[in-house]
């Protein structure tokens, strides 16, 4: 059943005029009075140690004088607390410590002055956000903001938004993240430890709500583990409880690899992903190998291999293309051809160590199913096998993208994409990087979108992540990566940028178009279970001692056995 397009914005009350009764009575008493020199961004209001509102608490300042269309109106102001100062103008700095104590001995003193320092968001004219141009004055009252203002502000009024927590201060007040906030990309960028495969789980839960398709590269089984309900992530698949998204939910694995984080029994059903090797065109295998452009004599012996199991109508491999270069090094005629088939021999033994060359190839549009995810686990794969799944699954969406055969929007995430995409001074161009880039730039034109999820954005090509419209950023202590945050978007005020260090676990800052204006979130519960979290070390470390105890009594009574069983072959 085809569901109706987006309905318009309802209508919001005008903030451009004066309160109603009902609206100023629901304002409560005033937590504080503007002091001082104001300005449009800013200001700063006195209040007292039993009204003033926490660190990024959200406040409004009714009836601020504002020129709209030429008038100047009464409109409500929302600002957010960002500085809190408390003083005494007895108890000062200057005094020392015996005076001091003979103050507070003889209960000299003052009340405390608390000044606290306000950055202005805002305000609302028929439902749309508008920066103010106009100055608070001197004395007006400063309140709480209520809950209905800060959702109209900060929740996109769309009909199907995408919920993902709420704002930091406020549980009450949820924020819904506007899907075309994603036409432009997203960037996911936090330190190890912030949240934010949690945060992209959640994410990627709301985007099947919505009927989208999905395709998640995971090199660390971070996402494999979304077909089981919240809290069974250590449970066997056969006995977890499914979440009701568990059947639009397939995950790929390439055959054969070791120290993967989870076994298929934890994962439950998983399908293989391999690649037809004999497929591959000889210019292919070669750049695939690492064989240089200028290296004529050692393509040519890749080509005339290729050429020739070809016609046997062999269905090969690396190993057996090598046994063809081979014979080719010991019995062709020519010196130089004999010369390139040798060389060309040490290019494919590294491709016989990726392991997804198959017999067949994975059928893209089976990844690609709309209203499905796919996870492709990478976990135990080389970097440059991750590389090359991502290089050729990419290509073969974007070849249909650009013939107009993607009838739905596809949502590829990168997981360390810094991996997948490096900056150009860290080292050399990753097989993945040309594609990557190409679908940053021009994929919102043909319906395919980036999520691009890292922990070093100073390690990332910014040609990808500045096409990022929209982020999600979590945590972030690292100068370099703040500074290659702040280069890439254009939304993030100094303000944010300092308060990314404070950020607690699964807190956020939301930036673009995703939202009306930036906000602070703290991330919902998901319904999935998580794959990513950290290692308990504590329990961790009981469960060693535990164990080491465990074989220390076993080792003592293997002895006492052994000693017994040799008494009594001595008696015997």
């Amino acid at each position: 059943m085809n569901e109706p397009p987006n309905e318009p914005p309802a209508a919001q009350p005008a903030r451009g005029t004066s309160l109603s009764p009902a609206e100023r009575e629901a304002l409560g008493s005033p937590i504080g009075y503007i002091v001082g020199e104001t300005h449009p961004m800013e200001f700063t209001f006195v209040t007292d140690q039993q009204s003033v509102p926490p660190r990024l608490e959200y406040i409004t300042v009714p009836d601020v004088p504002e020129r709209i269309n030429g008038e100047l109106v009464p409109v409500e102001l929302l600002a957010q607390v960002h500085e809190i100062g408390i003083s005494s103008p007895v108890i000062s700095d200057q005094l020392s410590f015996g005076e001091t104590e003979t103050l507070l001995r003889n209960r000299y003193g003052a009340l405390p002055k608390v000044l606290c320092r306000a950055k202005v968001v805002g305000y609302l004219v028929d439902g749309k956000v508008h920066t103010s141009r106009s100055a608070a004055l001197p004395g007006q009252a400063v309140h709480v903001a209520s809950d209905g203002l800060l959702e109209a502000f900060f929740s996109n009024n769309v009909r199907a938004g995408m919920e993902v927590g709420t704002l930091i201060t406020r549980d009450s007040v949820p924020v819904l993240l506007d899907p075309n906030g994603l036409r432009r990309h997203l960037a996911v960028i936090a330190q190890t430890g912030a949240g934010k495969s949690y945060l992209v789980g959640k994410v990627l839960e709301s985007l099947l709500d919505l009927g989208g398709t999905i395709l998640v590269f995971d090199p660390n089984s971070d996402y494999v583990q979304m077909r089981k309900a919240q809290g069974d992530k250590d449970k066997a698949y056969a006995v977890a409880r499914p979440v009701e998204l568990a059947d639009r939910i397939d995950v790929f694995r390439i055959p054969g690899l070791q120290g993967r984080r989870y076994p298929d029994e934890m994962v439950g059903l998983t399908e293989e992903f391999t690649v037809k090797f004999s497929s591959l065109e000889p210019d292919e295998v070669a750049e695939l190998a690492g064989v240089p452009s200028s290296a004529a004599n050692i393509r040519k012996a890749i080509q005339d291999a290729c050429k020739k199991l070809r016609k046997d109508g062999s269905d090969y491999r690396p190993t057996e293309l090598k046994e063809q270069l081979n014979w080719a090094a010991a019995n062709d005629q020519d010196l130089d051809w004999r010369t390139g088939a040798m060389r060309a021999v040490k290019y494919v033994e590294i491709l016989e160590n990726y392991p997804i060359w198959g017999f067949k190839d994975v059928d893209v549009d089976h990844l690609i199913k709309p209203r499905h995810m796919s996870v492709i686990d990478l976990a135990g794969a080389d970097k440059s096998v991750s590389a090359y799944v991502v290089d050729r699954a990419l290509r073969s969406i974007w070849a249909r993208a650009t013939t107009g055969q993607l009838v739905h929007p596809v949502f590829v995430v990168l997981e360390e994409a810094h991996n997948l995409v490096p900056a150009d001074r860290e080292r050399r161009e990753s097989l993945s990087s040309r594609i990557i880039n190409t679908v940053a730039s021009e994929g919102r034109k043909f319906k395919v979108f980036l999520v691009v999820i890292t922990q070093r954005p100073s390690k990332i090509h910014q040609d990808t992540l500045s096409q990022c419209g929209s982020q999600l950023i979590m945590r972030l202590t690292n100068p370099d990566d703040q500074i290659a945050v702040q280069k890439a978007s254009e939304a993030i005020s100094s303000d944010l940028l300092r308060d990314l260090p404070a950020l607690d676990q699964g807190e956020a800052i939301v930036l673009g178009t995703l939202t009306r204006v930036p906000a602070m979130i703290k991330v919902g519960r998901r319904r999935s279970a998580e794959g990513g979290s950290d290692v308990d070390l504590v329990e961790a470390l009981r469960q060693a001692s535990q164990d080491s105890r465990l074989d220390k009594v076993l080792e003592e009574s293997m002895a006492v056995v052994r000693g017994a069983s040799k008494r009594q072959e001595e008696e015997w």
